[in-house]
């Protein structure tokens, strides 16, 4: 649907430059500084709009390739900091895990101390009997 609109409006253009060519076919002195020329006007109307649109494109081109390169740069920058958050949550999982290991066999060394000491008891009792 979208190119159907481009073309209809493209025609349409094409249609208007045609007419205003027909209006504008006298010609008239174009002075470059070093000589003058005698040109139709619509073919000094018509040069100077393929100037103006190649210097737009020429304009836009160089716009959308800093613009590429800008989106380059920070994807780039978001690639590295990403690596560097990832790298920086893996060494905070070893450590949490190191840090669970520990309480674990802390919680363990405690529980053989009173088991030990369970057993220190019984063996009291057992030789109080």
């Amino acid at each position: 649907m979208k190119n159907q609109w481009r073309i209809v409006i493209t025609i349409l253009l094409v249609i208007v430059v045609a007419v205003f060519a027909i209006l504008n076919v006298e010609s008239v002195p174009v002075s470059f500084g070093f000589t003058t020329v005698h040109w139709p006007l619509i073919l000094i109307l018509l040069v100077s709009i393929l100037i103006g649109a190649v210097l737009m494109i020429l304009f836009s081109t160089i716009t959308v390739f800093q613009h590429n390169r800008a989106y380059k740069d920070l994807e780039q920058a978001s690639q590295e900091q990403l690596a560097a958050l990832q790298k920086e949550n893996d060494q905070l999982t070893k450590r949490l895990q190191n840090s669970k290991s520990k309480q674990i066999t802390g919680q363990q060394e405690k529980q053989v101390q009173e088991l030990q000491a369970q057993i220190a008891d019984l063996q009291k009792h057992l030789a109080i009997k």
